[in-house]
């Protein structure tokens, strides 16, 4: 008889690097509560619906996505940086490496996020979207398939908090509000 530990150390360990990567605190900021979706009627939007400024805000949370989930075997320090707050890269950064890195695992696959909502006020701004990361994998490094003992990704309705710095939009609070979306 096989050990089934395995199996649930590495179930574990994605569930884990799902909220790592979702990290933010529990607490609401209160910056955005009383902001409303920057939408307005002069501007002009893209074919999905988002304004251009809306769209900086999208783009630059598939940055840190794809620097998390995309990244194969290159450091998350590597990839990280310039996506985050310093706050976030310095607590996210160490948990990221200890999770994958550390145990010579890594991400293989693709994602999509769906954006929802975005909310901008000044230089704050909030996405809401739909993370489905099932057709990605935490394997083994080197690994190019998800085979025997990988862990399958899943679907994450998140809420990213942003904060625009020197003129860009960087990732500071992302958190996983619900296992679906």
């Amino acid at each position: 008889m096989t050990s089934q530990r395995p199996r649930w150390v590495a179930a574990a360990t994605l569930a884990g690097l799902l909220v790592l990567s979702a990290c933010g605190s529990d607490g609401d900021s209160g910056s955005l509560a009383d902001a409303t979706p920057s939408a307005t009627a002069s501007a002009s939007k893209d074919a999905d619906g988002f304004t251009a400024e809306e769209r900086e805000v999208i783009d630059a949370v598939e940055r840190y996505q794809d620097a998390i989930l995309l990244r194969g075997t290159k450091s998350v320090e590597a990839t990280l940086d310039g996506l985050t707050t310093d706050e976030l890269f310095d607590r996210m950064v160490p948990q990221m490496k200890a999770a994958t890195e550390d145990k010579g695992l890594q991400f293989i696959g693709t994602y999509t996020l769906e954006p929802e909502v975005v909310t901008i006020s000044g230089d704050s701004a909030e996405l809401h979207a739909c993370l489905d990361s099932s057709r990605s994998a935490l394997v083994e490094r080197g690994q190019k398939e998800a085979g025997v003992g990988a862990i399958p990704g899943g679907l994450a309705d998140m809420k990213y908090g942003l904060v625009k710095v020197d003129g860009v939009w960087l990732v500071n609070d992302p958190l996983k509000e619900s296992a679906t979306c």
